[in-house]
């Protein structure tokens, strides 16, 4: 569906250009004809009518920023509704983002990590102090300008920390890729979920490959290495970085929070105390052989990007990513070989360790299965059912969730947690197995909800 700007803002605002689409809506180039500035409008993307979760979602957005204000947070100056679609008006944002940038030039010297990361910390610390949990901390969400400002952004997914979640517990929103493991088990997040964000950034920036790799292509396996793995050796990329180094980055990462720095003022202090000025920075890894080049990044690609974006020179503080290159280096992946996954359209392909097929319950044996069942037993077998697949036994998760599933909806409510966590995990279920009308009638099910936080932690 083409994006369309709404009439009702066109009074104040011109549109020049679609910037970049994303799961929350789509990013408009416009100029502010008031006060003759370029700005960024950011339009929920709706299909019919906009529901309430959605556009829930979108205002505490708003709320979110507005409560912010420093320069290493993408500024909003206004938000509502326009035409029935709500809408924010921010900052337009020149440079280049995080993900690109590496793509493009390589891994970051230790120097420049250490400032981006820090950055980042400062607008995150910022944030925190303001009641709000970012919950989506990755590469392609912090933004580097021509003048070297450091700025995160895409705060779709925030959480105000002192009112009822939008999200119901057992709905993942975030980057698999880069996902807290408590929030993947569904614990509550936290300052430290952002943190760990901060440390697969840092990891990034300086090995030049992503944290995690699925060799099956599947989230299942993914999660399987953020939950019970952790981060491969940084070693392992980059051999000669100090221990100090992969120290700080190890403590940001921990999989544990409670292992981690509790605040973003404490990782800031671990960064600083891994990362010293005088260090002398890592050797980067090149996409091409030759001369060094210009502290300059150009010609951004804005088809993915969430926020408002134009290519422009970036500075960065160090020597330039471009002294004493060697040939045999392995090049650094450009964002498209990077795997993705989305929660909204998981992959169709075949399992790859099918279970054996298991008979379907029958209706009596589901009712006296369901009538010896409770709201914990009902909890409990959702979650190992989560169990099953991250193991990859699909079918036995399936399985187990088609018993569950049933009484949730009949006895707990079509907007229970539970209820929703359990159709959610069905939907990976039959995306996996190759049942993708399933899956998305699934995903659209749960999505309509408004499911306000319970006193419960469903995975």
């Amino acid at each position: 569906m083409a994006a369309v700007f709404p009439r009702a803002l066109t009074a104040r605002f011109s549109p020049q250009s679609v910037l970049g689409r994303g799961g929350m809506g789509t990013v408009f180039a416009a100029r502010d004809l008031k006060l003759g500035r370029r700005v960024a409008v950011k339009l929920l993307t709706t299909h019919g009518q906009v529901g309430a979760e959605a556009a829930e979602r979108f205002e505490a957005e708003g709320r979110a920023l507005g409560r912010i204000s420093h320069p290493s947070v993408v500024a909003v100056y206004d938000t509502g509704f326009a035409d029935g679609a709500p809408y924010l008006v921010m900052e337009f944002l020149d440079g280049t983002d995080v993900t690109d940038l590496v793509g493009r030039t390589g891994r970051r010297t230790a120097e420049q990590a250490r400032h981006i990361a820090l950055e980042t910390l400062a607008g995150l610390e910022a944030a925190h102090d303001s009641g709000v949990l970012h919950r989506d901390v990755k590469p392609s969400n912090i933004r580097v300008t021509a003048s070297g400002r450091v700025v995160l952004h895409d705060f779709g997914l925030a959480r105000l920390s002192d009112q009822d979640a939008v999200t119901a517990p057992g709905e993942l929103i975030g980057t698999p890729l880069y996902m807290a493991p408590e929030i993947v088990t569904g614990r509550p997040p936290s300052a430290a979920s952002d943190v760990y964000g901060v440390g697969l950034c840092l990891y990034f920036m300086l090995t030049g490959t992503v944290p995690f790799g699925a060799p099956d292509g599947t989230v299942a396996s993914l999660l399987d290495q953020v939950v019970y793995r952790g981060l491969p050796p940084l070693r392992q990329h980059v051999p000669g970085v100090s221990r100090a180094i992969e120290e700080a980055v190890g403590a940001l990462a921990a999989r544990d929070p409670v292992l981690r720095p509790g605040t973003a003022a404490a990782a800031a202090a671990v960064i600083r105390a891994g990362f010293p000025p005088e260090l002398r920075p890592a050797e980067p890894r090149s996409a091409e052989p030759g001369p060094a080049e210009p502290a300059a990044v150009r010609d951004r690609d804005a088809r993915t990007s969430e926020t408002a974006h134009e290519s422009a020179p970036v500075a960065l503080p160090g020597p330039g990513p471009g002294a004493d290159r060697h040939r045999d280096r392995e090049p650094a992946p450009r964002p498209e070989a990077q795997p993705r996954y989305d929660w909204r359209a998981v992959d169709v392909v075949p399992a790859r360790r099918p279970a054996a097929e298991q008979p379907a319950l029958s209706d009596v044996t589901r009712r006296l299965f369901h009538s010896r069942m409770t709201e914990r037993t009902a909890l409990s077998r959702q979650r190992e059912a989560v169990g099953l697949v991250l193991r990859g036994d699909l079918r036995e998760a399936a399985d187990v969730l088609a018993g569950v599933a049933p009484y949730c909806h009949e006895t707990l409510g079509a907007d229970h947690p539970t209820t929703l966590a359990c159709q959610y995990w069905q939907a990976v279920c039959h995306a996996r197995l190759g049942a993708p009308d399933k899956a998305v009638e699934l995903f659209a099910r749960v999505s309509a909800h408004n499911g306000q936080e319970r006193d419960t932690d469903d995975a």
